[in-house]
């Protein structure tokens, strides 16, 4: 049974509607774009009453799959102008199950001068509270405050000063295990959205008492211990396990593709001092509120998370991603991670995302405006976003609208959408991957770095990055974590399986593909009608022009392959 509820977030009226539609047997991803493509108007004004907001959990969210409840948020984004879906780990995802919910709607828009709400969603119903007293307020300060009033096991998701301000990298933060909102859902400016919808924090209540029915519970018992081993025995995910995706510093590194100098390299000297090993052995020695591993949802049998501490062993940050140590770290020739840290938590408590913000920052140094490698410099950027000075307001806006304003040609982006860390002249399978999302730039999209052959050249990157579009939409469409994709690439059986024992549903993996492929096929729908040409899928005219020192390697995909890589 496919449960939504739908809350007018300029009336206050809400409505739940049920539905056993097969279209709707998967979540999370596949739910929110095809609710965005069919009920938000393409043209429509990102901040205005016709766009929507979408909270969608995945088919086994609140069972005890492994790293099955993470969250997926749709709407039209601000930032690229397209269809978006921004995802995130933590609790929400299941307490949306335990309330019977596999989506939430926030529709319409109050006027200008209407107040912050906070809304709240409950077995006995759905409340506004006045949310005033959290406007202005950081993130960390927000989630004490919404933890003292509805309890540390709420599922939250809140907005920083960024969003308020509508700035376009604003993010939406969401409660972790602990009750903390660390866990973002941070691409596409989604957290601007929420904002203009007055709504300053969505709270889940711990109270819901829908459990999932089984056909088997044994049976399912079984195959959730299946994939417990099935990642267990995998070596990527295992990797993961010890290092987090810290790991792939190194990685980058040896095959020329870690974002270095505003993405102008793809190898830095001293790249060692902010890899996986030093990041595990300063955590190790460190002590304290550190740990190598951390859980960003329950359960979850990878534990890639990771809690950072300070000199003296209290938390200065949680997590940091390898995509965070590329962007504010080697982009800006950075090799202090202690520095990393700082400014990755004051990204959170602004509320914006650490990779748009890190490549806009990358952009400012090379306007001029500070030397690369400057830590002081870097960690002052942050600052200016956090106290929403005017130099923070356009850094926080993305680097896209940075570059514009500073004057600078070499701007990492697809579709306004800072370029995650791959730099792409080194890796043509993930060039192919950031030029053909719907999404703007999104390594998750389609992540082909691991079975490329020869990174460098682009013959068979379109059929390679299509097929990982389809392994990654996979996971999206089942609210997994994309690294269970490691484990089930080829062959879905055990998840198909949990699916069939769960809903009494039996579905086969061509069907599933195809579910898959649909949604691709409605995302890119969606931009086209809302002005998005083939002309905005392309990287800035310099990674066309300029060789990336390390490989010698120049863009040199066509508008032709990338529309293939589109088509479906």
């Amino acid at each position: 049974m496919f449960t939504m509820l739908r809350i007018n977030t300029a009336t206050g009226a809400t409505v739940k509607e049920q539905a056993n539609t097969r279209e709707f047997l998967l979540g999370a991803r596949t739910l929110s774009s095809r609710l965005v493509s069919r009920e938000v108007v393409p043209a429509c004004d990102p901040f205005g009453r016709q766009n929507k907001l979408f909270f969608t959990n995945g088919v086994l969210s609140g069972t005890t799959v492994s790293s099955s409840n993470r969250l997926s948020i749709g709407g039209k984004s601000p930032l690229t102008g397209g269809i978006k879906e921004s995802n995130a780990g933590g609790i929400v995802g299941t307490r949306m199950a335990e309330q019977g919910l596999r989506c939430i709607a926030l529709e319409d828009a109050p006027g200008r001068d209407a107040g912050w709400k906070i809304i709240v969603v409950g077995k006995e119903g759905v409340t506004f509270h006045d949310g005033e007293f959290l406007a202005g307020k950081g993130v960390y300060e927000k989630s004490e405050l919404l933890v003292e009033r509805f309890g540390a096991k709420a599922g939250c998701v809140t907005i920083g000063p960024a969003g308020e301000k509508l700035l376009l990298a604003s993010g939406l933060a969401c409660s972790d295990p602990h009750g903390v909102c660390s866990r973002y859902a941070g691409r596409g400016g989604l957290g601007a959205v929420m904002a203009s919808k007055k709504v300053i924090a969505l709270v889940v209540l711990a109270d819901g008492d829908v459990k999932p029915e089984f056909v088997d519970s044994e049976v399912f018992k079984t195959g959730s211990r299946r994939i417990v081993k099935l990642l267990q025995e995998n070596p990527v995910s295992s990797l993961f396990t010890k290092y987090g995706t810290a790991a792939m510093v190194d990685i980058c590194q040896a095959v020329n593709v870690l974002p270095t100098r505003n993405f102008t390299h793809g190898w830095m000297e001293g790249a060692e001092r902010i890899n996986a090993q030093t990041m595990y052995d300063t955590i190790k020695e460190r002590g304290g509120e550190g740990r190598t591993q951390h859980a960003c949802q329950h359960p979850c049998a990878i534990q890639c998370s990771n809690v950072y501490p300070d000199k003296d062993g209290a938390l200065l940050c949680s997590p940091i991603e390898y995509e965070t140590m590329a962007l504010m770290g080697s982009n800006l020739c950075l090799k202090n991670l202690d520095t990393i840290a700082t400014m990755n938590r004051i990204a959170n408590d602004a509320g914006v995302d650490t990779l748009d913000c890190g490549a806009a920052i990358g952009v400012a140094m090379e306007a001029g405006l500070a030397e690369f490698g400057d830590d002081q410099a870097a960690i002052g950027f942050m600052e200016e976003i956090r106290n929403l000075t005017p130099l923070g307001r356009i850094l926080g806006s993305g680097c896209k609208t940075a570059a514009k304003v500073l004057g600078v040609r070499h701007a990492p982006h697809i579709l306004g959408q800072a370029l995650p860390a791959y730099e792409p002249r080194g890796t043509k399978g993930m060039a192919m991957t950031y030029l053909s999302s719907p999404m703007g730039a999104d390594h998750t999209f389609g992540f082909t770095l691991r079975d490329e052959e020869v990174p460098t050249t682009k013959e068979g990157k379109v059929n390679l990055s299509k097929k990982f579009q389809v392994i990654g939409s996979r996971m999206d469409a089942m609210g997994m974590c994309n690294f269970v994709r490691y484990s089930v690439r080829n062959d879905m059986t055990p998840l198909l399986d949990l699916i069939k024992i769960l809903h009494d549903v039996e579905i086969s993996d061509v069907e599933f593909d195809d579910i898959v492929k649909e949604t691709l096929r409605l995302e890119h729908q969606f931009n086209r009608d809302a002005g998005i040409t083939a002309l905005d899928h392309r990287f800035a005219e310099t990674f066309y022009e300029e060789a990336q020192p390390e490989t010698g390697e120049k863009i040199d995909i066509t508008d032709e392959e990338v529309a293939e890589a589109r088509r479906w």
